[in-house]
C-alpha cells in the first residue's frame, strides 16, 4: 500500500507541477505539429529522463532536511512562503496566458532525446518543487522517506510527467477547441491547490 500511495502521490505532484502550458509541454506540441508524434514523444523522453534524476535529488536532499528536525522546522515554514509565492505567480501567469502568446521555436535539429534533456536540464525549479512537495507531505504523515518509497515516488513522477507530454503530444491539438476554457484557465485550478496547500500549512502551524 505504501508503494502505491507514493507512486500515485508522485504521479500526482508530477502531474500538477508540469501541466500547466509551459516551455517544455508546448516544445513538445510544436515538435508533433511540426514533425512528427514520435519526434515529440522522443523530446518527453529526455526531458523525463532529466526529471527522474531532479526528483530523486529533491527527495534525498528532503529526507536529509527531514532527519534533521531544527532544519526542517525552519524550512517546512519557508515552504509555507513558497506554496504562497506559487499561488501569487500562478494566478499571475493564468492572467498572462490570456495575453496573446508568442510561438515557441524550435532552434535546434539535433538529437531529439539530447534536446529534451537539455531544455529539462535549464528547469532550476523543479529540484526545490520536489524538496517542499515531499517534505508537505511527510509532515501530513502521508509520505515517508523510505528508499522503497522514494523510488516509487520518483517512478511515479515520471509517469506523470510522461503522461501530460503524451497529452500535449497527441491529444492537445485534437481537442484544444473541446478544453479552451480548462487550457485558459489551468493556472488559476493549480493556484487553488497551492493556496489551499498554504492554508492549510499555516492553520497547521498556528493550531501547534
Amino acid at each position: 500500500m505504501t508503494i502505491l500511495l507514493a507512486l500515485f502521490l508522485g504521479f500526482f505532484i508530477a502531474f500538477v507541477g508540469i501541466i500547466p502550458p509551459g516551455m517544455l509541454n508546448m516544445m513538445v506540441a510544436k515538435l508533433s505539429v511540426n514533425e512528427s508524434k514520435k519526434t515529440a514523444l522522443l523530446f518527453g523522453y529526455g526531458a523525463v529522463f532529466i526529471v527522474l534524476i531532479q526528483c530523486f535529488v529533491g527527495l534525498y536532499f528532503a529526507k536529509f532536511l527531514d532527519s534533521h528536525p531544527a532544519v526542517s522546522d525552519n524550512l517546512k515554514k519557508f515552504a509555507v512562503v513558497i506554496f504562497v509565492v506559487l499561488t501569487v505567480v500562478f494566478i499571475y501567469n493564468g492572467l498572462r496566458a490570456k495575453q496573446p502568446k508568442k510561438e515557441v521555436e524550435i532552434k535546434s535539429k539535433n538529437n531529439r532525446f539530447l534536446y529534451g534533456m537539455m531544455l529539462s536540464s535549464l528547469n532550476m525549479f523543479a529540484i526545490p518543487y520536489y524538496v517542499f512537495s515531499s517534505l508537505t507531505l511527510a509532515s501530513k504523515d502521508v509520505f515517508d522517506f523510505s528508499i522503497v518509497s522514494i523510488i516509487s515516488f520518483v517512478i511515479g513522477s515520471g509517469c506523470g510527467t510522461l503522461l501530460v507530454f503524451y497529452i500535449y503530444a497527441v491529444l492537445f491539438k485534437k481537442i484544444e477547441h473541446k478544453v479552451s476554457f480548462l487550457v485558459n484557465n489551468i493556472n488559476f485550478f493549480i493556484a487553488a491547490i497551492t493556496g489551499i496547500v498554504a492554508l492549510s500549512s499555516i492553520f497547521k502551524m498556528i493550531s501547534n
